[in-house]
């Protein structure tokens, strides 16, 4: 009996541990069916629509389908163009909109760029990874929320330099000590001046924020002390360095066995107090430098642009028109450094570096490159442009003409337009900035950049980059085939992946501009859909801009009226190798575009109407609310 309950015991005893582990097993298992069960929930109920408590910025998508949020959102960015970044400082208030205006829809250009379709994907990229590992995330999300950043692009140089140029001279402007010569060569000291400045930086710092979560507010643009880095104690410590090294004589540039004397009148007006890594030293300043070169005729005796070699197509066979031509061009910071380097030395005599720039294409046996067929055609009509804007055209187009875009090479427009101004061939047209009306040039170039990716469109070509206009253009026609650019951005930008060279084409016939891609055919095939125009919105009423620059009551409207829309549609390309074609769609969203009139008026009714203190960088846009 004894034995027996003994036995009993131990048996209780043996069973116990493997009761728990039998009862833990089941509660795992149990979590894990719950948790399995719970993630093909959620996976399925949210698989067409954006998680409860999901936020793009600052625009709640929550339960919206990939559609509804896209049109929702864009209504937020057409708003947040509308009113602009609002700068205010010193009693003046300053609005820059992310699309920069002249006056034309064809001259407008992004500021900024919210890449909503990205953001949005990365969304939903998210939201498809359906591991269960995931699914936390996912309740935390529907039970607190979750705000994404958007993706975007930001010229954030050139929107500072708005900034600056909108509150400049509002405020006292430091001025660095400096020193001048005496006939009797003496040393005059030029006291320094401490300034003020506006907290540019955190201005800066608070639009990218805007940018990211699109929320506006006014943004204040704090008051700081501008304090010079040369200072009248700094310049009397080189007192001595200065006087003794103005004593060296004229120097002696070298360039190609040629010396040129440079009077040690002209080279002391170089000298200047400069920083390396925060020490201060005597040199010579760049600027001062280069002006005596130009100003001498000595940087055109040296200097030489590069020019690719250019080629045309008489009657099947291909000839060069223009020669290649290697570039020379004057390297400032090693040539300055030379120069300094002699500074106070007994040897007055300093080399000029040059830099060799190459050209891209010099193979004159250009029949062995294999351009033979016609690969594809842009085409676009400018009916109607006025005199300047066709005359800039025929200069684009003639600037491409006879181009070879190399094998495997990524062709940019911008880089291949070169230097847009008076020097080049282009003529200026009257642009609205704010109230003013400036003449700028280039007008008309955005009808090279649409009938150029038209013709990569047609060629079946990769396209790297490309941006729509801001608004839609007559000119440009259907809406959502037009590529905008604007130096340095934005830009047109596609891959020469044939395997052979590519020449360009140009020819203008009555009002219609062509670029024709010749080649070698690797039997592609690429065709396009018709787009797609949807989401039409009406134009704001016209907009009145009174100018100094027509006579009194005198009316010239730049622009008409343009509703707005979106538009998109499909690049389909069938390679030979390939089983299935290459398909991508483009999107187009434009802002409806008001009737911009200019009106002559005095200068005192402009400072009366704008209250004298209030400056708006471009024409403002109604986007549909």
């Amino acid at each position: 009996m004894i034995l027996k309950d003994k036995i009993s015991g131990e048996e209780k005893h043996n069973h116990g541990p493997l009761k728990i582990i039998i009862i833990v097993a089941v509660v795992f298992c149990f979590l894990l069916v719950a948790v399995f069960v719970a993630n093909a929930t959620v996976n399925y109920k949210y698989a067409n629509v954006f998680l409860p408590g999901t936020k793009l910025g600052s625009v709640d998508i929550g339960g919206l389908t990939y559609e509804q949020a896209k049109k929702k959102v864009q209504e937020h960015l057409d708003i947040f163009s509308h009113n602009g970044f609002i700068y205010v400082g010193q009693g003046k208030k300053s609005t820059i909109y992310p699309i920069i205006s002249s006056g034309s829809a064809d001259s407008s250009f992004p500021l900024v760029m919210w890449q909503m379709e990205k953001s949005l994907d990365k969304i939903l990229k998210f939201q498809k990874d359906e591991r269960p590992v995931n699914l936390l995330n996912k309740i935390s999300i529907m039970l607190g929320g979750k705000t994404w950043s958007f993706d975007y692009t930001w010229d954030k140089e050139r929107h500072r330099s708005i900034l600056e140029e909108d509150f400049k001279g509002l405020l006292p402007s430091k001025k660095e000590a400096s020193f001048e010569f005496g006939s009797a060569g003496g040393l005059k000291i030029n006291p320094e001046v401490i300034g003020q400045t506006f907290t540019y930086e955190q201005a800066i710092v608070d639009t990218e924020e805007q940018i990211r979560k699109l929320q506006a507010r006014e943004i204040n643009l704090a008051v700081v002390e501008d304090k010079p880095a040369v200072t009248s104690a700094v310049i009397d410590k080189f007192r001595g360095q200065i006087i003794d090294t103005i004593q060296q004589g004229d120097l002696l540039a070298n360039y190609n066995e040629q010396a040129t004397t440079i009077a040690n009148t002209d080279w002391r007006q170089w000298l200047q107090i400069k920083f390396n890594k925060n020490k201060p030293y005597l040199g010579f300043d760049v600027e001062s430098a280069k002006k005596y070169f130009d100003d001498k005729g000595l940087s055109a005796d040296i200097e030489v642009l590069v020019q690719d070699a250019k080629f045309k197509l008489n009657n099947g066979k291909v000839s060069e028109f223009m020669a290649s031509q290697e570039g020379k061009m004057i390297d400032w910071v090693e040539t300055i450094t030379n120069a300094e380097k002699i500074l106070g030395s007994n040897n007055n005599s300093f080399d000029i570096v040059v830099e060799v720039v190459k050209p891209k294409v010099t193979n004159s046996e250009v029949n062995d490159l294999g351009i033979s067929t016609l690969l594809g055609t842009g085409e676009s009509d400018f009916k109607g442009s006025p005199p300047n804007r066709i005359h800039n055209i025929g200069v684009g187009a003639d600037t491409l003409n006879g181009l070879l875009i190399n094998v495997g090479e990524e062709f940019s427009l911008i880089t291949a337009l070169g230097e847009i101004d008076g020097e080049h061939g282009y003529k200026q047209e009257l642009v609205i900035k704010g109230n003013k009306t400036i003449p700028e040039y280039g007008g008309g170039l955005c009808q090279i950049g649409t009938t150029v990716f038209r013709a990569a469109l047609n060629t079946g070509l990769p396209i790297k980059e490309r941006s729509s206009h801001s608004y839609r253009v007559v000119y440009y026609e259907p809406a959502g085939m037009d590529a905008t650019i604007y130096d340095p951005k934005p830009d047109l930008k596609f891959l020469n992946d044939t395997g052979n060279y590519i020449l360009i084409q140009s020819r203008i016939e009555g009002a219609k501009l062509y670029f024709d891609f010749w080649g070698t055919s690797d039997g592609r095939v690429a065709t396009t859909t018709k787009p797609i125009i949807y989401n039409v919105v009406s134009p704001a009423p016209k907009k009145i801009v009174k100018t100094v620059d027509l006579p009194v009551g005198q009316t010239k409207c730049t622009e008409s009226a343009h509703a707005g829309a979106d538009a998109k549609f499909d690049y389909i390309v069938q390679y030979l190798n390939k089983p299935e074609p290459v398909k991508v769609t483009f999107s187009s969203h434009y802002v409806p575009w008001q009737a911009v009139c200019l009106v002559g008026a005095t200068q005192e009714e402009i400072a009366s109407e704008t209250g004298g203190g209030t400056a708006t960088t471009t024409p403002s846009t109604t986007p549909s609310q």
